[in-house]
């Protein structure tokens, strides 16, 4: 069911509707490393869901939104921002930042090999600011990464981002609180802190539904919807659900 603010009434409603299905973005002369099979391993593992697929599903979103200038806060694979450059309808420009200068010349190589290099500026950033001006963005994206950051100032930061009437759109995991979650959650932390070494990850939070709405509203955001990317198989499991909210 998806929640907005009573004024937010009369606006036209997001579109979550699944894309068409459309060929891998191409053939890179560089093998996808064991570092993006790791990443798409373990998306498909925490949320159940194709990474790239639902990668595609993020970007006819932000295609449908009809907005040009696009920050993609985590560059990581580069995958959102390739795929987004690459299709037709989009006529905009990607800003996709990272802190890590090896992922970022990574992605710069692909965009070259795949002709779409002049849509896509990769700049380095450090956590917590993006280096832009206020209200640079039309759209700002965040994909699987919010859990990571401390909830009200990543909310701050992209609010400062966003033109008036830009959109956020997070792309993340709500899980219901519930006795056994708590325990799952726990041997989740220890499993990655200790077995898998991905401390960010094992002092991830994550939200379940009221708490998400509740805190998008309070960072100012006026209108706020969420659709769940896939159907829960118990009343317990957690779903990678996409979030777009209004400036």
């Amino acid at each position: 069911m998806n929640k907005q603010s009573p004024a937010a009434g009369a606006q036209k409603k997001f579109d979550f509707s699944p894309p068409r299905a459309r060929p891998f973005l191409a053939h890179v002369p560089f093998e996808i490393d064991s570092y993006e099979e790791g990443v798409a391993r373990f998306f498909q593992r925490r949320t159940g869901l194709d990474y790239y697929a639902t990668i595609d599903r993020i970007v006819e979103f932000v295609i449908n939104t009809r907005r040009g200038r696009v920050v993609d806060l985590v560059t990581d694979t580069g995958v959102l921002a390739l795929r987004l450059a690459g299709r037709k309808a989009f006529s905009g420009r990607v800003y996709s930042f990272d802190s890590n200068i090896t992922l970022l010349e990574r992605a710069r190589q692909r965009a070259s090999h795949l002709k779409v290099g002049d849509a896509i500026d990769f700049r380095q950033s450090e956590d917590g600011r993006i280096p832009v001006a206020d209200g640079f963005a039309e759209i700002v994206v965040s994909v699987f990464d919010f859990h990571r950051h401390a909830a009200e100032q990543f909310l701050a930061e992209t609010r400062r981002l966003l033109a008036p009437e830009g959109h956020l759109l997070l792309a993340e995991l709500i899980e219901r609180r519930s006795a056994r979650n708590r325990l799952e959650r726990e041997w989740r932390r220890f499993r990655l802190r200790y077995l898998e070494k991905k401390p960010a990850e094992a002092d991830a939070v994550y939200y379940d539904r009221e708490e998400m709405i509740a805190m998008v509203f309070r960072a100012g955001f006026r209108q706020v919807i969420l659709q769940g990317l896939k159907a829960p198989e118990s009343r317990d499991d957690g779903v990678f659900t996409l979030i777009a909210a209004t400036r």
